[in-house]
């Protein structure tokens, strides 16, 4: 075999295990956002949450009389947004209210928040 081809067989082998690191990242990444929701007391099995879901809504109202987002509600929407690409963008959002992350955000700022990560595109 000639060193070209073994160099160009060694690129592959480096972009297969890029790619598969890639994927492991991914997959603790999603890992951690689900382990960050509320556990139940009893045990189930696991169920891949469907877009069809709808997210709980908490009935409070602001001064505006929007109804202010639930925690759950705004972690899913954050979530999506993350995994579209707009990780930085989302954190940014939370830094902007005093928050390093989702659950250190004050619940008065959901719905600004919630409304400020709904117009990324």
């Amino acid at each position: 075999m000639s060193r070209i081809k073994l160099a160009l067989g060694i690129v592959s082998d480096l972009k297969s295990l890029a790619e598969s690191i890639e994927a492991l990242v991914r997959a603790m990444e999603s890992n951690e956002m689900a382990n960050e929701e509320p556990v139940s007391e009893k045990p189930t099995t696991k169920k891949t949450k469907t877009k069809a879901e709808a997210p709980v809504v908490n009935e409070s109202e602001d001064t505006t009389g929007e109804k202010q987002p639930s925690l759950e509600e705004l972690r899913a929407v954050m979530a999506d947004k993350s995994r579209d690409g707009f990780r930085a963008e989302v954190k940014a959002i939370l830094m902007k209210y005093g928050a390093n992350n989702l659950s250190s955000l004050d619940p008065k700022h959901y719905l600004s928040a919630l409304k400020e990560v709904g117009e990324l595109k």
